[in-house]
Protein backbone atom coordinates (compact mmCIF):
# COMPACT_ATOMS: atom_id res chain seq x y z
CA UNK A 1 0.00 0.00 0.00
CA UNK A 2 2.54 2.37 0.58
CA UNK A 3 4.43 1.69 -2.58
CA UNK A 4 1.48 2.39 -4.23
CA UNK A 5 0.97 5.78 -2.49
CA UNK A 6 4.62 6.82 -3.28
CA UNK A 7 3.79 5.73 -7.18
CA UNK A 8 0.63 7.90 -7.33
CA UNK A 9 2.80 11.45 -5.07
CA UNK A 10 5.66 10.65 -7.52
CA UNK A 11 2.88 11.20 -10.91
CA UNK A 12 1.28 13.70 -9.42
CA UNK A 13 4.62 15.46 -8.74
CA UNK A 14 5.26 15.06 -12.48
CA UNK A 15 2.09 16.04 -13.96
CA UNK A 16 1.76 19.02 -12.17
CA UNK A 17 5.65 19.45 -12.97
CA UNK A 18 5.09 19.36 -16.27
CA UNK A 19 2.31 21.32 -16.78
CA UNK A 20 3.69 24.29 -15.09
CA UNK A 21 6.87 24.23 -16.68
CA UNK A 22 5.58 23.35 -20.36
CA UNK A 23 4.89 26.11 -22.84
CA UNK A 24 3.93 25.91 -26.29
CA UNK A 25 3.18 29.99 -26.85
CA UNK A 26 5.97 29.23 -29.55
CA UNK A 27 3.90 31.21 -32.52
CA UNK A 28 4.21 34.82 -31.19
CA UNK A 29 7.17 36.28 -29.28
CA UNK A 30 6.19 37.24 -25.72
CA UNK A 31 6.92 40.33 -24.04
CA UNK A 32 4.89 41.09 -20.93
CA UNK A 33 2.71 37.94 -20.32
CA UNK A 34 1.28 37.02 -23.70
CA UNK A 35 0.73 40.27 -25.31
CA UNK A 36 3.22 40.61 -29.03
CA UNK A 37 5.37 42.92 -28.92
CA UNK A 38 3.97 45.67 -30.99
CA UNK A 39 6.37 45.77 -34.28
CA UNK A 40 5.68 41.84 -35.23
CA UNK A 41 3.63 43.30 -38.28
CA UNK A 42 2.07 39.96 -39.54
CA UNK A 43 0.63 41.71 -42.99
CA UNK A 44 3.12 43.98 -43.52
CA UNK A 45 1.63 44.87 -47.65
CA UNK A 46 -1.87 46.11 -45.38
CA UNK A 47 -3.32 48.68 -42.95
CA UNK A 48 -5.93 46.75 -41.00
CA UNK A 49 -8.84 48.61 -39.61
CA UNK A 50 -11.37 47.55 -36.81
CA UNK A 51 -14.34 48.51 -39.68
CA UNK A 52 -13.22 46.82 -42.85
CA UNK A 53 -11.20 43.84 -40.93
CA UNK A 54 -11.65 42.85 -37.51
CA UNK A 55 -15.52 43.96 -36.63
CA UNK A 56 -16.33 40.46 -37.94
CA UNK A 57 -13.82 38.50 -36.01
CA UNK A 58 -15.26 39.42 -33.15
CA UNK A 59 -18.29 39.54 -34.01
CA UNK A 60 -18.27 36.15 -35.34
CA UNK A 61 -16.16 34.19 -32.18
CA UNK A 62 -16.39 36.80 -29.12
CA UNK A 63 -20.10 38.10 -29.26
CA UNK A 64 -21.50 35.26 -27.79
CA UNK A 65 -19.76 35.81 -24.19
CA UNK A 66 -18.40 39.15 -24.58
CA UNK A 67 -21.79 40.81 -25.32
CA UNK A 68 -23.13 44.36 -24.28
CA UNK A 69 -23.89 42.03 -21.51
CA UNK A 70 -21.08 39.43 -20.69
CA UNK A 71 -22.42 36.46 -20.09
CA UNK A 72 -20.53 32.88 -19.36
CA UNK A 73 -17.74 34.25 -16.96
CA UNK A 74 -16.54 37.05 -19.80
CA UNK A 75 -14.86 39.71 -17.83
CA UNK A 76 -15.33 42.36 -20.10
CA UNK A 77 -17.58 43.69 -23.30
CA UNK A 78 -15.69 43.28 -26.54
CA UNK A 79 -18.88 44.19 -28.83
CA UNK A 80 -17.75 47.96 -29.92
CA UNK A 81 -14.87 49.01 -31.45
CA UNK A 82 -14.84 51.52 -27.76
CA UNK A 83 -15.02 48.48 -25.59
CA UNK A 84 -12.14 46.88 -27.05
CA UNK A 85 -9.86 49.64 -27.07
CA UNK A 86 -10.80 50.10 -23.50
CA UNK A 87 -10.42 46.40 -22.45
CA UNK A 88 -6.62 46.29 -23.96
CA UNK A 89 -5.56 48.45 -20.86
CA UNK A 90 -6.82 45.69 -18.46
CA UNK A 91 -7.12 42.82 -20.09
CA UNK A 92 -4.58 40.61 -22.73
CA UNK A 93 -6.51 40.78 -25.69
CA UNK A 94 -3.88 40.07 -28.27
CA UNK A 95 -2.26 36.84 -25.90
CA UNK A 96 -5.28 35.39 -25.70
CA UNK A 97 -6.02 34.79 -29.46
CA UNK A 98 -2.70 34.80 -30.37
CA UNK A 99 -1.37 31.90 -27.40
CA UNK A 100 -1.41 28.44 -28.19
CA UNK A 101 -1.82 27.30 -24.97
CA UNK A 102 -5.19 25.81 -24.19
CA UNK A 103 -5.21 27.04 -20.98
CA UNK A 104 -5.16 30.77 -21.95
CA UNK A 105 -7.05 30.58 -25.49
CA UNK A 106 -9.77 32.67 -26.15
CA UNK A 107 -11.78 32.07 -27.77
CA UNK A 108 -12.28 28.90 -25.20
CA UNK A 109 -13.59 26.12 -27.91
CA UNK A 110 -10.26 26.41 -29.69
CA UNK A 111 -7.61 28.36 -31.41
CA UNK A 112 -8.96 30.58 -33.75
CA UNK A 113 -7.11 30.03 -37.69
CA UNK A 114 -3.58 31.21 -37.69
CA UNK A 115 -4.80 33.43 -40.74
CA UNK A 116 -7.49 34.92 -38.22
CA UNK A 117 -4.98 35.46 -35.55
CA UNK A 118 -2.73 37.23 -38.13
CA UNK A 119 -5.15 39.87 -39.17
CA UNK A 120 -5.38 40.46 -35.59
CA UNK A 121 -2.01 41.00 -34.45
CA UNK A 122 -1.92 43.37 -37.83
CA UNK A 123 -4.29 45.53 -36.31
CA UNK A 124 -2.89 46.08 -33.41
CA UNK A 125 0.95 46.30 -35.34
CA UNK A 126 -1.26 49.38 -37.23
CA UNK A 127 -2.16 51.16 -34.92
CA UNK A 128 -5.46 49.81 -34.14
CA UNK A 129 -7.09 52.17 -36.32
CA UNK A 130 -11.19 52.46 -36.42
CA UNK A 131 -11.52 53.32 -40.20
Amino acid sequence: MKNINVILLTCLVLIIGYSCSSSDDSTVPITDGGTPPPDVNPIPDKTTTYNADVQAIFAANCIECHGAEPTQGAPVALSTYQEIITALSDWDVFGRVSTTSSLRVMPPNGRLPQETVDIILDWQADGLLEE
